[in-house]
């Protein structure tokens, strides 16, 4: 079943085209990577997908309906179904590892009783039962980002959007958060959608790879193809990739 629809969509700023007819499906229960040079259009690509900007052209249908044309009070309710994890965590220095799990569902109107439950499912998953009190300021930069996970897949999404979600860790954590996001879309069903730079990164998370180069899908497969060392796509071979985490 196809969950994410893309349809020749395009986005411009200032004269400057950024993306250009991009076209794709997303499958439910997929994992998709988008890689390519810095300026590829990566991040305005996931943006578009969360409906943070709107495609000057195309559609972008997600369960049927166009978030590029979705009318705002309907587009809120929606965007509850696409999680978010972001490069730098954003989370909440103010709150504890447990409340800003909490805050989509507070935000949702969601009964305390079943918050506390949703969120301590949640610290199970993620593997942050005992750091639950904590403040985000006493925690590493894996665990930060299990928080930003957990926090991600509170009111439970039918679309996960990653955005650089290893690039400021290290190689062990990296590690560790794949092992957890694979985990989630295997278990769990989750579609996943992720751009990175890390080549190892969509070998180890990804069932396809987008390749974005000057606002243009120029690549569409999997990663065993797309990624081998004869490909001579310049975005794959080119500067500004890295071959391996470690």
């Amino acid at each position: 079943m196809t969950l994410l629809a893309v349809e020749a969509i395009s986005r411009s700023f200032a004269g400057h085209t950024v993306l250009r007819d991009i076209s794709f499906t997303v499958q439910a229960g997929e994992s998709v990577g988008i890689i390519g040079r810095s300026g590829a259009g990566k991040s305005t690509l996931l943006r578009c997908l969360n409906a943070l900007e709107r495609p000057d052209t195309g559609r972008i249908l997600f369960e049927g309906q166009d978030l590029a044309h979705l009318p705002e009070k309907q587009l809120v309710l929606l965007r509850r179904k696409i999680g978010v994890v972001f490069q730098h965590f954003n989370l909440l220095s103010s709150r504890t590892v447990a409340a800003n799990i909490a805050l989509p569902l507070e935000i949702a109107g969601m009964p305390k009783a079943q918050r506390q439950e949703r969120v301590a499912e949640l610290l199970h998953l993620v593997g942050l039962e005992e750091h639950a009190r904590k403040y985000p300021a006493l925690l590493s930069g894996g665990q930060k980002q299990r928080v930003g996970i957990a926090r991600a897949l509170a009111a439970n999404p039918a679309l996960l959007l990653c955005d650089e979600a290893t690039s400021a860790l290290d190689p062990e954590t990296t590690t560790s958060i794949l092992d957890l996001l694979n985990q989630i879309n295997k278990t769990l069903g989750l579609t996943l959608v992720f751009i990175t730079h890390e080549m190892d990164v969509v070998r180890q998370l990804g069932h396809r790879v987008l390749v974005l180069e000057q606002g243009t899908i120029v690549a569409d497969g999997p990663p065993a193809d797309i990624l081998k060392p004869d490909n001579a796509l310049s975005s794959v071979k080119g500067a500004g990739y890295v071959a391996s985490y470690s």
